[in-house]
């Protein structure tokens, strides 16, 4: 061989010891890194075997790595330390303090079991997400604090507005839906809660609300029910009717008649017949009782200052079923203005306890009669009624009126057992009030007033001098009240 061909021996001998060198290098080097792999793997999972893993939280507070007994140190001192600043709807922000209100914290929680559920082989995942953990029961809830510090802020501690249901309102002959009112009333129970949820996630800020801690309409303005109540309420209801009554004027109109309506299985309103005469016939009976006042007490100012009487026939009585008829029509036509029920019996006003300011006024305990028109006294006078130690006799009290007059009369007593009557006594003026009683002359009486009726009374009526009974008689007229008491 010549040296070429030696040298070429010896550099492919080279060569191929290089090779192997370099191969059992790799080799030797991915051994070492695998032998490091499994011992990093198996570092790991020996460390995070009693650690949270890395980039988890819980409830939003970072415990990568921590035990379960550091994790929970870290909990608890976040969440007991915590302050949340509640913003209330006039914009007016109060602050809270958690361990001032009410909540402790938890050891006996579920954070030593969240460990646990860790999966320790697949440890080396968690660097590349994050891992959160939610727990409810880091907190211990002393209901009765909270209850008690929500209730001691100044925005509860107050007067609070009720909120108001949307609604459609019938003024000034219009309908129109009034829109909801939030009001200021809080909803401690509500707010109590979210109180305890804001401090479980560290939140800072709380809005009342928009977590609904205000008492909130039950109805909107957009409620598709409300729309459909106005638009039947524009077509059936316009009628604005008023009585008026002793108890003040009663009105009855859209307000009122809109909840006459019926409704069908599709929410739509309409007018059905029988329902509003049902109702006109409630509505009828509930006026009747402010109306009718015949035989009941009635208290009026007079001459002798407030009284109040009972008994008597004066005052109108409703005829219920004709005015129940008559409303409805009145319903139908869209009527606007006062309304005359239709009633039976006597009444000249509805002031002063329905007797007016124009009556007769007796008082049979002082034997006085007054006169009063309008409200002055115009005409008095001492007089004498009838025996009152007499049932027979007596002339009962109450408030009457005056309901036949007449000059020249001649009073006629109860017929006898022998036939003849009981007296026979000629008057110059008569003005009946109560059956067989009334007010005339008595010109055989010499003196009236005091005690006399006790020995000189009269069978009844009401005595006066003739003088007195003619000025009278000018005055008054049928129908004007009289009223008797003692």
């Amino acid at each position: 061989m010549n040296e070429k061909q030696v040298q070429k021996i010896d550099q492919n001998k080279k060569t191929k010891k290089h090779i192997r060198l370099k191969k059992q290098y790799h080799q030797k080097a991915l051994i070492v890194i695998g032998i490091l792999i499994v011992g990093i793997y198996a570092f790991g999972c020996f460390y995070y075997h009693d650690k949270f893993m890395a980039k988890t939280s819980i409830n939003g507070i970072d415990v990568s790595g921590l035990s379960s007994q550091k994790a929970n140190d870290k909990v608890a001192d976040v969440l007991v330390n915590q302050t949340l600043e509640l913003t209330f709807i006039d914009q007016q922000k109060e602050t809270l303090v958690q361990k001032d209100s009410g909540m402790t914290f938890n050891r006996d929680n579920d954070i030593e079991k969240s460990l646990k559920n860790q999966n320790i082989f697949l440890w080396f995942t968690h660097y590349f997400h994050q891992t959160q953990i939610e727990l409810n029961n880091l907190l211990k809830i002393n209901q009765d604090q909270l209850n008690q510090t929500i209730s001691s802020l100044k925005h509860v501690d107050c007067k609070q507005e009720k909120p108001v249901d949307a609604k459609v309102e019938y003024k000034n002959h219009e309908f129109s839906i009034q829109k909801e009112v939030f009001g200021t009333k809080i909803n401690q129970e509500r707010l109590a809660q979210a109180v305890i949820d804001a401090f479980a996630n560290q939140k800072k800020t709380l809005d009342v609300k928009k977590v609904k801690g205000y008492d909130e309409p039950k109805v909107t303005d957009d409620d598709e029910k409300l729309k459909k109540l106005y638009e039947a309420a524009q077509k059936y209801c316009h009628a604005s009717i008023t009585y008026q009554t002793t108890k003040g004027d009663v009105v009855l109109d859209g307000n009122t008649l809109m909840t006459w309506l019926s409704i069908d299985e599709s929410g739509n309103y309409y007018y059905n017949e029988d329902e509003f005469k049902k109702q006109a016939t409630t509505f009828v009976k509930e006026l009747a009782s402010k109306i009718n006042i015949i035989s009941k007490a009635k208290t009026f100012k007079g001459a002798n200052g407030t009284r109040t009487v009972s008994g008597g026939n004066y005052g109108y009585k409703l005829n219920q079923s004709k005015e129940v008829e008559g409303l409805l029509k009145d319903i139908q036509n869209q009527k606007n203005g006062k309304r005359t029920p239709v009633v039976t019996g006597v009444q000249q006003s509805y002031e002063n306890g329905g007797i007016g300011h124009t009556f007769v006024e007796i008082d049979m305990t002082k034997q006085h009669m007054w006169y009063i028109r309008n409200g002055k006294v115009v005409l008095e006078s001492d007089v004498i009624t009838g025996v009152p130690t007499d049932p027979k006799k007596r002339t009962p009290g109450g408030t009457y009126y005056i309901y036949f007059m007449q000059r020249n009369r001649t009073l006629i007593g109860e017929m006898q057992p022998d036939g003849k009557p009981e007296y026979e006594t000629p008057v110059a003026y008569w003005m009946a009030f109560n059956g067989g009683i009334g007010l005339h002359d008595a010109t055989w009486q010499r003196k009236f007033g005091g005690n006399l009726y006790y020995t000189r009374g009269s069978h009844g009526c009401v005595n006066l001098p003739l003088g007195i009974a003619a000025s009278l008689y000018d005055m008054v007229k049928v129908g004007t009240p009289v009223v008797c008491y003692y």
